[in-house]
Formats: C-alpha cells, structure tokens, sequence
C-alpha cells in the first residue's frame, strides 16, 4: 500500500441511516486493506471519517468519538 492512506468523510442524512452508511464505507475500506485497520471517527454529530489505519491492527475496526 502507498504512503497515502484512503479517508472517506460520511455526513449522515439522518440517524436511521448513519449505520447503513457507515457499514457501506467500512465494507470499501476493508476491501482496500491489506495490512492495516480501520479508523472510524465521530467528528460531530453528523459528520464521520473512515480512515485505513497502519496503527490499527489488520482486521480491526477502532472507533474514536471527537464529541
């Protein structure tokens, strides 16, 4: 993998949606990872960025909430 790591930024609609949208993002950003996690952080109430992360083990999904 490059030296740049994939972000997505997510702003959810609503709150019936945001776990649809996360888990879409999550799913992507899985596929891309070969040696690293998942960063998932909370920004503000809607707004979520999903990051590949060499600081976070293959296969696991950390979640940093910023609020």
């Amino acid at each position: 993998m490059s030296n740049a790591n994939p972000v997505m930024t997510i702003k959810v609609e609503d709150p019936d949606s945001r776990d649809q949208q996360l888990d879409q993002a999550t799913s992507l950003l899985r596929e891309m990872a070969t040696s690293c996690g998942i960063l998932v952080t909370r920004i503000d109430f809607t707004t979520f960025t999903i990051a590949l992360s060499p600081k976070i083990h293959f296969g696991y999904i950390r979640e940093v909430d910023l609020l």
